[in-house]
């Protein structure tokens, strides 16, 4: 028997021995009759319970008035039924709980923490309940916050990584809401009044337009009665517009903007891949293969390894609603961009046309089935997973075939999934540095 195979043979049992024993919790889940979708994942251990409200209200929501959702999802905890911002701080403070919202292009979410002792959680989700259902908007509180962000836009100009970003979703997302800063413009957030975001809360802060995900040492009696002290108020509402599909974005071009510094950041990048796609699961693992596995990944050996032109390089897949940006990235010298550039190039168009090798398909799928136990061992990232498949759509069973999904993967179907997926006549370029001279 050839020693190669042997040593395939021996990787799958011992994938097989370090993941058979994991235990996935199952999901509960029911209905308020607010349309509110609740799901709970009772645990055991420490006396915390994990909670976040999802809204279909991210900045893809915004219309014509970009920024309004995160403006929005900032204010909720700056005032509340005649709590001052402070108030709040306070409140939440004395309890040891925490509260925070941030708001994405597809969804805004509210999360909280707080120990289950039956005097603090009464008195922390109380505080939550608030912020969630009776923001007031204060007139001090929004223009304090208004020129907080307006300050944010103003320093993105000094972070190339971030104008990379802005440019390069701009590019790959032109015409779409995508293609929009989740902060807004300048332009933007100027022309935002206390009124817009009171009409974005009304609108999208209601039952129909919400899931709300439980994870801790509750029970599942307990977990009803806080679900409906949190939400079950809310109007039912409807479910926001569903954001539009994204359109092909045709020829790739390569886009350079002039930053002064010593390194260019590089993106490279198309979008690719929605939620629930049927090619996620070859795409992943042949990603974790390609670029997605730090200092063991292809990209990293042949960048930085090979040629010392970066010190770190990646790829990685970024499933949304619509389609999401397969990204390759990096940092290296101004004088070395079109070496770099041409090296990532010629990395990703190899593993496109001859695909990973078995032992590299066999050894990714060690890594990820090791690693799947970290993604649980606690509730904030168990709770983590929960709102990524509920908030997805996915089956509740998820996390159970998981594993079971990964080992299916094939190499026909990786090389396959890459050569129908990515196509790099369309893929986008964006370098933000200074030019090297003859350039």
């Amino acid at each position: 028997m050839p020693c190669g195979y042997i040593s395939i043979l021996l990787a799958l049992v011992l994938v097989f021995l370090s993941t058979s024993s994991i235990a996935v919790p199952s999901i509960q889940h029911w209905q308020l009759a607010n349309g509110v979708k609740v799901y709970f994942v009772p645990t055991e251990g420490l006396p915390i319970l994990d909670a976040q409200v999802v809204l279909h209200a991210g900045s893809a929501q915004d219309g014509d008035k970009l920024g309004q959702a995160a403006l929005t999802s900032a204010l909720l905890d700056q005032g509340a039924d005649g709590l001052t911002a402070q108030k709040i701080a306070e409140a939440l403070e004395n309890v040891g709980a925490q509260l925070g919202t941030s708001t994405s292009r597809d969804f805004t979410t509210l999360s909280f923490r707080s120990l289950t002792d039956d005097v603090v959680l009464k008195k922390s989700w109380a505080v939550f309940s608030t912020v969630l259902n009776k923001p007031n908007f204060p007139k001090v509180d929004f223009k304090r916050v208004k020129e907080r962000t307006l300050l944010s836009i103003k320093r993105r100009q000094e972070s190339p990584g971030t104008l990379a970003q802005l440019a390069l979703y701009a590019q790959i997302y032109q015409g779409h809401p995508y293609a929009n800063p989740i902060q807004g413009t300048k332009a933007s957030v100027k022309n935002i009044f206390r009124t817009d975001l009171q009409h974005f809360y009304k609108q999208h802060y209601v039952g129909k337009n919400m899931l709300l995900v439980l994870v801790g040492g509750v029970s599942r009696s307990k977990a009803e009665v806080l679900a409906k002290q949190l939400v079950g108020d809310l109007k039912p509402g409807v479910r926001a517009a569903p954001i539009p599909v994204v359109k092909d974005v045709g020829k790739g071009v390569v886009i350079h903007k002039e930053y002064p510094s010593q390194q260019t950041h590089l993106f490279y990048a198309a979008p690719v891949l929605t939620h629930n796609d049927p090619d996620y699961f070859a795409l992943y693992v042949g990603n974790h293969i390609l670029g997605g596995s730090g200092f063991s990944s292809r990209i990293v050996k042949e960048i930085r390894e090979k040629r010392g032109l970066a010190y770190s390089a990646y790829s990685y897949f970024n499933p949304m609603m619509q389609k999401g940006p397969f990204l390759l990235g990096l940092q290296t010298k101004n004088e070395k961009v079109r070496e770099a550039s041409k090296a990532l190039k010629e990395t990703l168009q190899n593993f496109i046309e001859k695909g990973p090798t078995a032992e590299e398909v066999v050894a990714s799928k060690k890594n990820i089935n090791g690693g799947f136990a970290l993604k649980l061992d606690s509730n904030k990232k168990l709770l983590g997973q929960v709102v990524g498949i509920v908030a997805s759509s996915a089956p509740l069973d998820y996390l159970n075939s998981y594993l079971s999904n990964i080992a299916a993967v094939t190499r026909a179907q990786i090389k396959d999934a890459f050569q129908r997926r990515v196509i790099m006549d369309k893929m986008v370029m964006v370098t933000v540095g200074q030019a090297a001279k003859g350039d």
